[in-house]
């Protein structure tokens, strides 16, 4: 899987023909500005600014960043703002959209919004980048931020959409563990049940385009030396390339470790909408955003072909 130097030097082949387009819902924000001027100096894409005009320009001087390779929308209420960001991505004005600085429930509405918004019917949920300097390699998790305590049925959605966003980062064939404490199916432990089912699907062929296995335990999905100690044998174990959290709480406590404890570089995108939404948390860096917005862009091309 391509770690984020790699999607962003994919993306700066691609703007050869041409330039992406990200609409951006509330951009007066200054890691938004310093992303999108991230975005102008590699030469990958321009942005539509929607938002409060005063504040994009007071932002845009204190990043440097120059409004003139970029289009400034001037509105002042978030969720109209957020509306017409969305509008944009769904009038194929824009190839993707991204949250600027307002509260996710406003961002979110205008998404799901039945006549104006990306809707499909599909399962949403957010899939997350990981590049671990220890393992030298990117993998992903889902869901870090949006399904609390998904079913099997959203579980298998969830695979679907991970499965989508690793090929169109460089993966074609995902190696995907079904997260529990163990790696044995327990009476005490549901998600082992789970976990045990989506392999015998994916075994089947009910679940296509990606290798299953679990319950598989954290070390034996990402450690080979834990593997060999063990002597799991299993295709996934040690060389997971996406981690299927058993519910919400121990997606965000991963998410949340892995940043602030083990300084994983990050990224995330919204999955299961008409084009890829980029919802950032208002905490995130500049560098972090510039990672969603890279991700988000080669699932639009991915999308495309």
């Amino acid at each position: 899987m391509y770690h984020f130097k790699e999607m962003r030097d994919q993306l700066i082949k691609q703007a050869q023909t041409k330039k992406a387009v990200v609409a951006v819902a509330a951009a007066g924000d200054l890691p938004v500005l310093q992303t999108v001027k991230m975005m102008n100096d590699y030469g990958f894409g321009t942005a539509i600014l929607v938002g409060d005009a005063a504040k994009i320009e007071y932002f845009a001087r204190e990043t440097g960043c120059n409004l003139e390779e970029n289009t400034v929308v001037d509105i002042k209420d978030e969720s109209q703002a957020a509306n017409v960001a969305v509008g944009l991505a769904r009038n194929d004005a824009a190839d993707i959209v991204m949250k600027g600085l307002l509260q996710t429930k406003t961002y979110l509405k205008a998404i799901l919004n039945k006549e104006h918004g990306l809707r499909t019917g599909k399962l949403l949920n957010a899939v997350t980048a990981f590049e671990a300097t220890a393992l030298g390699r990117v993998f992903l998790a889902t869901d870090c931020g949006m399904i609390v305590s998904p079913t099997l049925e959203d579980k298998v959605e969830m695979i679907g959409n991970a499965t989508t966003l690793a090929n169109a980062l460089g993966c074609e064939m995902p190696k995907i563990s079904c997260l529990s404490a163990v790696e044995t199916v327990n009476a005490n432990m549901p998600d082992g049940y789970d976990a045990a089912v989506l392999s015998k699907m994916n075994e089947r062929g009910q679940i296509k385009g990606c290798i299953i296995d679990g319950p598989l335990s954290m070390d034996l999905s990402i450690s080979e030396m834990s593997v060999e100690h063990k002597g799991i044998t299993s295709p996934v174990a040690g060389k997971a390339d996406v981690l299927l959290m058993p519910n919400l709480q121990a997606g965000n406590i991963f998410w949340k470790t892995m940043t602030y404890l083990a300084g994983a570089k990050s990224g995330a995108v919204v999955m299961g909408t008409a084009k890829p939404a980029v919802l950032t948390s208002r905490a995130d860096t500049a560098e972090a955003k510039l990672n969603s917005v890279a991700m988000a862009l080669l699932l639009a091309a991915h999308q495309k072909r």
